[in-house]
This record gives structure tokens, sequence and C-alpha cells, in this order.
């Protein structure tokens, strides 16, 4: 249960008592009310912390809580209707200045503030009388006053750069890696007996929930063994739904490094995973297998998917990670390896090192140590438990923390199969109050979700869940810091940290934990809520089977719903809302959404209503196959920050008034166009762009060089494009560079004058021999380097050696770069040397042994075609 009010009441304050809404309610005449207001507010907010942290004992808490969230929310809205007033002003002052008749008509609009301010303060009364109610309720609980104190204390660890670095890092599990190694080499008893010899063989890895049967998987999957005996490695997240649609989809994309189109059929899917597996001796991992009624695992799921697994030569192995031993039967395993809890001595090692970090640092604190083997035995062997209570005490060196967690009345509740870990609850509890809705919404997007943190962030923005405390920080580089604080915590599990960019994913245990406290703010793929608890729901998540079979209707458990924020659609490949006469009801019902993802829909012409949405600032159209432009209205929605219009391929352009979208930071884009016009020059506001797949473009127009906020840059998939933008030198901000798959863009000859970036990723360029010289003028900045399948690199320039603070290189499928230049040895902060189908360079770059090896012995991270040969700690 976590009902997260603080986080939601602090931004509410911090709202009311901001010099610009001060300013706002001056010239609407209501500075008196909202006033009073704000010190009903203040007197309330001194106790929430302390309501917070008791609730779970008293029932009557939490439902005070929730009444007062949901006061928290209306005040938001309808400070954010004040705020968007005033910019609608601005507006219509700008485009009638100069004209009596232009002033005329803003006057007699349907904004005239005369109307506007007697509703507003019709609306302020209701607020502050349920506010009142609220405010003497308080006096029935034993609340104390209470300021953030150690909540507050950001957490910090280094950067974890790739996903093999935890299972390096495992502890105690060597004899279990040992005895898979030897069931995937050798065949079992049981294949030898089996009357029918057949090409595939299945091996379990069962064990409860949290145990590291996924982190064992990892291991045996990057053993060099493993890789050298298997022609083909693939790795595939099962999670609760065993769809053979989407595993197939899935098991292509992981063999042949390339994902299906959307539109490709079935049938042509299949085709191509035989093909890619025909005759080869293979190693797929189906992880987190479950067997849940008709959504999980099933005989005949399996038997057809294995029909289509049986093409590769014969020794071919499955391994299946699964908490339930009847998967193990279902999937007829020749062997079923049971994984269990780690032992005290194991733990205590894995406990030590998230806790302390550097090795003998627990030395120096003896008064910690008496107190944690009685923390680790709470543990009950559970590695995921161990690690996330050691992150939750990385740096607090107080001796009467330490005693509160082993203490906590959290380890006496009574404990169900299926509930959550009190370790994980623990370090959900002391989350700093501003990273606890950050965590919650995760809950909205299905297991094993992939999350990348440019969307998440623009979610988390979206919702006001990000605030700056220093004028001068951007928004996304806060909520980029929000995910290393969750990563650092183990609440979050990086795959790849490309310094402003970061994938990663969640434990199915830390999902659930998600799911649990957020129950009442959430309705997710995962979980629905009762129709007692609908009233308070704000965020909701479908997939294709929440839609109605004809599509013209809302869905029975929208329907119950009032004051939703954000419909998402989170699943890969899904089908969106595609009948116009269910978006048009949902804009007309759901007035306060701020998120509205309408990816994966088939809609030729939006409805012009999507103008009324003015508290939007999500607004998610990508992977429409049909739409050709977009309704004028949508450039009334002055809130707006992101807008995603990728794989929009038949957009013929952006509606001649996009420039009014004076807040928007986040701008990926697909259009037929020539040549890239659209008043994008307008778009000041803009952080990150992304240029993607537009087959027809093939120059930039004039205009983007007024982008002077662009942090981040990314042109993907423009195969006619010839340049780079001209100017790129005013583009004083820019930080990030991506290019990916741009046949015809010369790289040499364009770019002059980019300096400053801090990572640049070049990929799919099959013309590139040698990097791009203007790379050299980011010399003293570049932190990242990443070159991809450059089919024609043929070698890396001496001056990199020049880069003194590049941290991560990662070289993947250059097969003609055979060799690393002498320079390598004076990159002194490279922490991550990473090469990937690169077999000459592999080769040299063996550890001690290869003619390469001394210039890179000092890099503390090597990994070569997916295993570790090097990790040192720093």
């Amino acid at each position: 249960m976590g009902q997260f009010v603080y986080t939601i009441a602090e931004n509410v304050m911090n709202g009311l008592a901001s010099y610009a809404y001060q300013e706002i309610c001056l010239a609407w005449g209501v500075t008196d009310e909202l006033n009073k207001l704000k010190d009903t507010f203040s007197s309330i907010k001194l106790v929430i912390l302390d309501a917070e942290e008791k609730q779970r004992k008293e029932l009557r808490l939490s439902q005070w809580l929730g009444k007062l969230k949901d006061v928290c929310y209306d005040v938001d809205d309808m400070l954010n209707d004040f705020a968007f007033k005033e910019l609608q002003m601005q507006m219509l002052i700008l485009r009638g200045r100069g004209s009596i008749k232009g002033q005329v008509r803003i006057f007699f609009s349907c904004w005239n503030p005369v109307v506007f301010n007697f509703k507003m303060g019709h609306r302020i009364k209701e607020i502050r009388e349920r506010l009142d109610v609220i405010a003497n309720e308080k006096s029935q609980f034993p609340l104390v006053e209470r300021d953030e104190d150690w909540q507050s204390q950001s957490v910090h660890i280094k950067r974890e750069t790739h996903s093999f670095v935890q299972a390096y890092d495992v502890i105690g599990r060597e004899d279990d890696k040992k005895q898979i190694i030897i069931y995937l080499l050798n065949l079992t008893l049981k294949e030898k007996s089996r009357d029918v010899q057949e090409n595939v063989s299945v091996i379990s890895i069962t064990g409860l929930g949290g145990i590291g049967k996924t982190t064992l998987a990892k291991l045996v999957h990057n053993d060099h063994r493993v890789v050298k005996h298997f022609d083909m490695r693939m790795w595939v997240c099962v999670s609760d739904h065993f769809d053979n649609k989407r595993l197939v989809h899935e098991i292509v994309a992981s063999a042949t490094n390339q994902n299906c189109g959307d539109q490709e059929s079935f049938d042509s899917v299949q085709k191509k995973l035989q093909s890619a597996l025909k005759e080869k001796q293979f190693l797929l991992v189906l992880d987190d297998v479950w067997d849940k009624g008709q959504i999980g695992v099933t005989i005949t799921k399996w038997i057809d998917l294995k029909a289509l697994l049986n093409v590769g030569a014969n020794g071919s192995k499955v391994i299946v990670t699964t908490r339930s031993e009847s998967v193990a039967s279902i999937m007829d395993s020749v062997c079923v390896h049971q994984l269990r809890g780690l032992p005290h001595k194991s733990c205590m090692s894995l406990f030590i090192k998230r806790a302390f970090g550097r090795k003998g640092e627990e030395q120096r604190y003896p008064h910690l140590m008496e107190i944690a083997p009685g923390i680790v035995e709470k543990c009950e062997g559970v590695p995921l438990a161990v690690t996330t209570l050691g992150s939750l005490l990385y740096l607090k060196r107080e001796k009467h923390f330490w005693s509160e967690v082993r203490e906590n009345d959290i380890w006496r509740l009574p404990q169900g199969n299926d509930d959550i870990l009190p370790a994980l609850q623990l370090s959900y509890d002391a989350l700093p109050t501003y990273l606890k809705p950050c965590f919650a919404i995760c809950s909205l997007f299905p297991k094993d979700y992939v999350f990348r943190s440019t969307d998440l962030v623009s979610l988390w923005m979206a919702q006001g869940f990000i605030q700056s405390s220093k004028g001068n920080q951007e928004l996304e580089e806060i909520g980029l810091d929000y995910i290393r604080q969750l990563c650092s915590r183990s609440l979050f599990q990086i795959d790849e940290d490309s310094i402003d960019f970061i994938v990663f994913k969640m434990h199915a245990l830390v999902h659930d934990l998600a799911l649990s406290v957020s129950e009442e703010e959430c309705s997710s793929v995962n979980f629905r809520p009762t129709s007692d608890n609908c009233k308070r729901v704000r965020q909701v998540s479908m997939s294709e089977d929440d839609l109605p079979m004809k599509g013209e209707r809302v869905p029975e458990f929208l329907r119950q719903l009032k004051k939703v924020r954000t419909i998402l659609f989170p699943v890969p490949g899904h089908v969106g809302i595609s009948s116009k006469s269910v978006l048009k009801a949902c804009i007309l019902r759901f007035k306060y959404l701020r998120v509205l993802d309408l990816s994966g829909s088939t809609f030729e012409v939006l409805p012009s209503s999507i103008g009324k949405l003015s508290r939007l600032r999500y607004l998610n159209l990508s992977k429409n196959p049909f739409i050709k432009k977009l309704p004028g209205s949508i450039c009334n929605l002055l809130n707006l920050q992101t807008l995603l219009l990728s794989n929009c391929e038949k957009l013929r352009e952006l509606p001649r008034d996009i420039g009014n979208l004076i807040n928007l930071r986040t701008l990926v884009l697909t259009t037929s166009q020539m040549v890239l016009a659209g008043c994008i020059e307008r778009l000041t506001s803009l952080r990150f762009l992304q240029v993607h797949n537009c087959s027809y473009l093939e120059s930039w127009g004039q205009g983007i060089q007024c982008l002077t906020n662009l942090r981040m840059l990314i042109i993907s998939n423009c195969e006619n494009l010839k340049s780079l933008p001209p100017d790129m030198k005013c583009l004083t901000a820019l930080k990030t560079l991506g290019i990916s798959g741009c046949e015809k863009l010369d790289l040499m000859t364009s770019g002059a004058g980019i300096r400053g970036l801090r990572s640049v990723s070049i990929s799919k360029a099959l013309h590139l021999e040698a990097l791009p010289h203007w790379l050299q003028d980011s010399a003293n900045t570049l932190q990242s380097l990443h070159v991809k399948n450059c089919e024609d690199l043929k070698e890396l320039p001496e001056w990199l050696q020049n880069f003194k603070l590049l941290q991560q290189l990662v070289i993947e499928y250059c097969p003609q770069l055979l060799a690393l230049p002498q320079g390598m040895r004076h990159l002194g902060a490279l922490r991550l040397l990473k090469i990937d189908g690169c077999s000459k360079l592999s080769e040299r770059c063996e550890s001690k042994e290869g003619a390469d090896w001394p210039k890179i012995a000092h890099v503390s991270k090597i990994t070569l075609d997916g295993e570790i040969i090097a990790s040192k700690d720093d």
C-alpha cells in the first residue's frame, strides 16, 4: 500500500508559493482564496510523512490519505488551468497585437477573464470546503509533524555500464553453473534412453522468485565454453503470457539481430525462424515461463513452438527458467535443476559487496558488522532480497539505521507464497518521496518490459513528478538521475548505459512491488482494480485485448473512471485505439488527460476535438501507417512536452502553427517530405529531436540552427539523406548525436563545427572507412563512443588517444577492423571496452595472449563477443 501523497502535496505547495502563480492569481483576482488554501495545506503537509509510514497498520489512515490525494490532484489541475489560460491569453495577444478588431475578439472570446474568474471562484470554494473537512479529520489520528529526513538522501553508486556486470559478480553459484554446462554440452540419460531422437532438448532451472534463476542462466549463456559449442545463442523473456506469435517474433529478432515488420504475416515470420535455425546447433533461453491457465504455457503451445525449433541441428538446447515445476513437466525437460537458496556465508559476501562497495571497507565499521548477520538472516537465502537490502544500506553508516532495518515490524507480517518480499517493501519505504510515484507508475508496463530512459522520463515529466531545485538543471538530466538512483537501489536492472541514455528492466518481483504500491492509483495490463476502488484510478494502461471486438464502445472498466490522467498501450506490437467514436468519447470524458498513447492506431485523420485536451503533455501517435496530416487544433495544446510521430510514413507535413507548441521538449518525426520544413525552427524549447524512417528526406531545409536548447539529435533510417544539418555549430547545447542506417549520408564532409559532444553513436554507415574528423572537436568532452555495423570501417584513428574523458568504447560488427590504435593505452578514463562480431579484432584482444592486450590491460571491464574477460573493482 503506497499513497505517495507527500510528493503530490509538495508539488502543489511549490505551485501555490511560486512567484509565477502569485502573479497569475493577482491578475485573475483570486489571491486571497488561494492563500487560505495554501495555509490549510501547509498544516496538513507537516503530518503526511508520518501518516504514510503508519497507514499499513491503520486502514482509516490510508483512506484519509486517499481523500487528501484526491484534493491534491484537484488543486494541481486547477493551478494548471490558471497557467494554461495565461498562456492562451499571451498567444491571443500576440496574434491580435496592433489590431483593435483583434483585441475586441480576445475580450469576447471563450477565454473572457470575467467568466473564467467566476467559474474558478466556485471551484476554489468547493476545494477549500473539502480540504477543511480533511484538516478536521486529522485530529482523529495520533500523527506527529515531520519533514523529510533520511529519506531525502540520494544514493549513488558508480555507473554499471552493461548487462553482464551483475552476472559476473555473482557469488555462490559456481557449482550450479558447472552442472548446467555439463547438461548442455553432453547427452543426459533421458536423452540417451529416448526411442525417437529429437534435435532439441529442454533443461529447466526452477526455484523461488528472486532466487537467481535468470542470473544463473546468464552466467551459463555467456560462458566461453557455451559460446564456442553452439552455432547460435538466443535469449527471450517470456513472462506470464506464453504467446507463440510474440515469441517467434522475438526469437527471430534475437537470432538475426533484426526485428520483423509489424505488418509481416505470421507465416512469413515462421519461415524466417526456420531459415535462421536450420541445421544449426543453437541454445535458446526462455526466461521466466509461467503456467497461468490459458495465458501461460500449455502442452499444445509448447508442441507448436518446439515443432518450429526442431529444424535445428541435433544437440540444440533450450534452457527454461521458471518458478513452477509443472512448467518443467509440460515442456518435457530432460533434466530439472532445482536452485536452492544461497548459504549464509555467500549471502554475507553478497551483502557486504552491495552495502560497502569496496573490498575491505566493512572492516572500518565493526559496529555495523555486528548487525549485518541478523539482517542477512531475514533474507532467507534469496539473493534479490540480499542485494536490495545491501543497496538500501549503501553509504548508510548510522548504527540506528541498520538496527531499524533488522528490527522492522514488516518481518513479522504473515508471508504467503505470492506476497511481496519484506526486503523489497523496506526498500520502497526507504525511497526518497520524490522517487515513489516515479517507481509506482512503472506498474503500467507489462512484466519483462524493456524500458528506455528517454521514454520513461518524458512520462514522469508529463505527470509533474520531476521537479528542478536548481534553475539551470535540465528536467531530462534530473529524470536520468532518478533512474540511476532506482538502479542503485536494485529496483531497476541496467541492460545498457550510454551516459545520456539507459536501457533497463525490472525483476518480476520488483514489478509485483510496483503493482502493490500503485493499486489505488493505476489500472494496468497486469492489474484491474475492483469497481469499489475505481474512483481513485488516474493512470491506465491497456492492451488490444481490452478493446471491444467491434471497437465502437469505450471499454467497460474505462467507463467507471472519471479523472484519468494517463492512457497507455505499452505492449510491444499492439493495435491501438482505431475507432473514432471511442477516441472522441475518451476526449470528451477524460478532460484531465496528461498522457495519451494512440500508437498503433489506424486513423487517417484525428478528430479536431483533440485540441481541447488542454492539460495534455504527452501524445504518442507512432506506428500509424495511414495518417497523412495532423489537425490544426493540435497546435492549441500549449502544454504539450512530448510528440511522437515515428513510423507515420504517410505524414506529409506538420501543421503550419506547430510553432505554437512553446513547451515542446521531445519530437520524434517520420515524414514523407523531401525537405524537412514546417516551422520546426520555432520549437525553441526542443531538447530531443529524432528524425526516423524518412525514406524521401534528402535535406534539412533552414531553421534547425535556431534549436539552441537541443541536447540530443538522433537521425535513423533516412536512406536518402545526404548531409547532417547545416550550421550545427549553432547547436551549442547538443550533447548526444546518434546516426544509424543513413546510406547516402556523407559523414566526412558534413558535420563541421560540432563540438562539446558527450555521447556519439554511429551505426549502419555502410561506406564509412574511418571515423569522421569532426569528432576531434569533442576530444575534451566525449565520454561514450559506439560504432556498430560499419562493414567498411578499417581502422580507428590514432587521434583517439586524445579523448581523455572517454569512458565507453563499443565496437560491434565491424569485421574489417583488425587492430586497435597504439594510443589506446593513453585512454586512462576508459572503463568499458566492448567488442562483438569482430572476430579478428577479438582475437587480438584476448586476455594476456592477444597482440593488442597490452594496449587495453588498464581498462576496468572488457567484453569480447558476450564474454567478460576482465572486470576490476574501481
